[in-house]
């Protein structure tokens, strides 16, 4: 299996992967398998921030709408073209089922990549859309001279995310849950491709579903990651995951069809074809990112 390219820029060697892993697993430190070199790197690692809380011209938000131009731009044969993105979601995605979680987990690293490399910035960090303390859209995506800016959303400026979706009641019901599978949704088989699995979890069928409904448009279909706001609200969603796991403490499964499943439905920062393990993904906000409420 190859090691994603986080990982072998740390030097991490498959047997520290697997060891980080059960450190992680048991709560044990991280640290006690990594070199001083690795120690500081993941120390540093690019810090993932709300939007809500970002000016316009913060150098997340340009970077970003710089990112995005910059795929618009590229050919549409390029698999880091936007559409050709999107697609990747359309045609791919994992929903009402265990894998959710770590496949947009990886969806969302390995844009964050490409954005990196098409900017030139490799301490860019895609931000995340806080819907819970900020329940309109922010207001960075109604800027029509900006590459956030996404025509066919229904909702408008003014509209507000209502309580029963995402207030902190809600949410912390859905944290305080500390069954993996009630929390993440049903089991599926070992790399299993199928789009749709049996059941959702909470945390998919309430926050996650009905924000794609509240901003509609496309972000009501499956070519949501047309409209930028996909991208910060699955940050969201993904810092909510790390807030249950790291956080909380609250331990994944480690039913190995779950840990041993692979994706292949990405590509990496230059357009070359990749293979990502759900074990792998785990350990992205250990080695490769971090939330501004881990720090």
């Amino acid at each position: 299996m190859p090691l994603l390219v986080a990982v072998e820029t740390l030097g991490l060697t498959r047997r520290q992967l697997f060891q980080i892993a059960a450190l992680a697993a048991g709560g044990g430190s991280l640290m006690s398998a990594c070199t001083s070199e690795q120690i500081e790197h993941i120390r540093n690692r690019p810090i993932r921030k709300n939007i809500g809380t970002l000016a316009p011209n913060d150098p997340i938000v340009t970077t970003y709408a710089a990112a995005i131009s910059a795929m618009h731009a590229l050919p549409s044969t390029d698999k880091r073209n936007w559409e050709q993105q999107a697609q990747i979601h359309n045609k791919l995605c994992r929903h009402d089922s265990w894998l959710i979680w770590p496949w947009h987990r990886a969806y969302l690293w390995y844009f964050e990549e490409i954005c990196r490399e098409l900017t030139g910035h490799n301490d860019f960090a895609l931000p995340y859309w806080n819907w819970t303390t900020s329940r309109q859209i922010p207001a960075v995506f109604w800027d029509s001279s900006s590459a956030l800016f996404h025509s066919p959303r229904t909702a408008t400026s003014s509209s507000s995310a209502p309580d029963w979706m995402v207030g902190p009641t809600v949410i912390d019901n859905i944290l305080n849950e500390t069954n993996f599978i009630a929390f993440a949704g049903d089991a599926v088989p070992l790399n299993d491709t199928a789009q749709f699995g049996p059941a959702a979890g909470p945390l998919e069928a309430t926050p996650h579903n009905n924000i794609h409904v509240f901003v509609g448009g496309d972000m009501s279909v499956f070519t949501s990651p047309r409209d930028p706001i996909f991208w910060t609200h699955h940050g969201r969603v993904d810092e909510l995951w790390v807030e249950w796991n790291i956080l909380r403490n609250n331990s994944n499964t480690n039913d190995t069809a779950w840990t041993n499943t692979e994706f292949t439905d990405f590509v990496d920062r230059k357009g070359n074809p990749v293979t990502i393990s759900v074990l792998t993904t785990v350990l992205l906000p250990y080695l490769s990112y971090r939330y501004d409420t881990q720090v």
